[in-house]
């Protein structure tokens, strides 16, 4: 099986808009499932062995002023936390901080699912977005990045194809709603409303 990366076709097909940077999370490189990583393979034929292929986490963004600020305060960034975060390598993520997606596989998926790790997107979302702002993923799985927006107190835009996913990430942002219902920036008659327009989505 041959291994092909798409981040670099990724980053040339927007039009309008710059790299901003590329992080690498090693997440494979803890796994042994896979032939060309386990140690038994050195002594079999090492011409099969390879080097793990880690996620990417590549940003986009509009060129010129940013109209709407995202700001952080040094308490809230101090200088330890930017440098973690500034590195281009994330070594401390957990690979297991996923939501649970056993009830979103189908037998004929079961080797293509692909959870993402909760904490690239808690990361993702404190460092470019403000409280309030809206976090689309058009391709939403099973609400990874629907169910941490939610948790931190952003509203959130998803689409999905498939049913399975669809239905288990209902579920998922209905509990990131129920732990977190005050997530809703405004007064409580504008909290009620958007309550009942993502209601409306996700019905």
């Amino acid at each position: 099986m041959s291994v092909r990366t798409i981040n670099g076709e990724m980053i040339d097909m927007p039009e309008r808009s710059v790299m901003g940077s590329e992080m690498i999370d090693p997440t494979e490189f803890s796994y042994e499932r896979f032939l060309g990583l386990l140690h038994k393979q050195i002594r079999k034929d090492s011409c099969m062995s390879r080097q793990g292929v880690p996620d990417y986490l590549v940003t986009m963004r509009k060129p010129g002023e940013n109209p709407e600020r995202v700001g952080h305060t040094p308490e809230e960034f101090p200088v330890q936390l930017w440098q973690q975060y500034a590195s281009p390598v994330w070594m401390d993520i957990n690979p297991s901080d996923t939501l649970q997606y056993r009830s979103a596989r189908e037998h004929n998926d079961e080797r293509h699912i692909c959870p993402l790790q909760l904490e690239v997107i808690r990361r993702a979302i404190k460092l470019w977005t403000n409280p309030g702002d809206t976090v689309w993923s058009p391709f939403a799985g099973i609400g990874s990045e629907g169910y941490v927006a939610l948790e931190m107190g952003r509203r959130f835009i998803g689409s999905e194809l498939k049913p399975s996913y669809y239905r288990q990430s209902c579920k998922n942002l209905d509990r990131a709603l129920s732990i977190n219902m005050g997530l809703f920036a405004g007064s409580d008659e504008d909290e009620d409303e958007s309550e009942e327009e993502f209601d409306e989505e996700i019905a």
